[in-house]
Formats: C-alpha cells, structure tokens, sequence
C-alpha cells in the first residue's frame, strides 16, 4: 500500500510539473515539486523499513511464545 502512495505522489509531481505555465520561475517551480516529491518518498520509504522492522521483530516475538506453549 505504501509502495502505491509512493507511485501516486511521483505521478502528482509529474502531472503538477507538466501544468507549470512556461514563465520565468516553472523551472525553479518544477524543481521544488521535484524535491518535494523526493522527500515524501524518502519519508514514505523510511516508514515502509520501520514497519517490517516492527513485523519482523513481532513475527520473532509471536514464534517464541508460540515454542514456549508447546
């Protein structure tokens, strides 16, 4: 699911960008969408390691109670 936030803010950007008129700053505009759209992935990549950090350490959690029962 973050994977597809990550794809629709790369298509906002672009789709953003390509509807910058053509004046003086749509160059530095189209920059900063660009970063922004950098940073919001970076963001989006940062909490997508964390949460299968976090199902991983649960997932190891869940195996060691599960021993303990047996």
């Amino acid at each position: 699911m973050l994977e597809k936030l990550g794809e629709r803010i790369n298509e906002y950007a672009a789709r953003s960008a390509r509807q910058i008129p053509n004046f003086g700053l749509a160059g530095h505009i189209a920059g900063q969408i660009s970063l922004n759209a950098m940073e919001q992935n970076k963001q989006v990549q940062e909490i997508t390691g964390l949460l299968k950090t976090w199902h991983g350490e649960l997932e190891y959690r869940r195996k060691q109670t599960t021993s303990y029962h047996i």
